[in-house]
């Protein structure tokens, strides 16, 4: 592949971007099991949404190591360790007030979630009440065009 007169290998740049995939927990290309139906089942936004919101809600807890730089980047990681180690009280302290509020935001997003499903229950049941018309409703007749007075012209009458 030639990117602006430099050559960049295919293979390794696809490696390198899975790799990242693979650290941030996101799957590859790598061949996976197909169910034996053939498509998964839909995934639920809401309930997608809320694990989200619950898995990342506590922001004292540190992200996987992970460095995009090479040769002293390891030193990087040290220093990242390190640091977590020897500063978690200052962070659970400085991040305290973040991590009621995100508690507070999954709840809410919890109980609207909960209206948003219990109204579509509702709108649903409605929608089944409603008795469909057995013969179809006559379109509405015209309405005749409004007569226009003639316009008056300047210097008569």
């Amino acid at each position: 592949m030639k990117l602006l007169g430099r050559d960049i290998p295919a293979r390794e740049l696809v490696a390198r971007i899975e790799e990242r995939l693979r650290t941030r927990g996101l799957p590859s290309s790598e061949p996976v099991d197909v169910p034996p139906s053939g498509v998964e089942p839909r995934v639920d936004p809401l309930a997608f949404n809320l694990q989200a919101l619950a898995e990342h809600a506590d922001p004292t807890r540190p992200l996987p190591p992970h460095t995009h730089r090479g040769g002293a980047g390891q030193l990087v990681l040290v220093a990242k360790w390190a640091f977590r180690q020897t500063c978690q009280v200052f962070i659970n302290e400085t991040l305290g007030r973040q991590r009621a509020f995100n508690g507070h935001v999954r709840d809410s997003y919890a109980q609207l979630s909960a209206e948003v499903v219990r109204l579509r229950a509702e709108v649903e049941a409605l929608r089944a009440a409603q008795t469909p018309p057995s013969e179809p409703t006559p379109a509405p007749t015209p309405t005749p065009p409004s007569k226009r007075r003639a316009a008056k012209t300047p210097g008569r009458g």
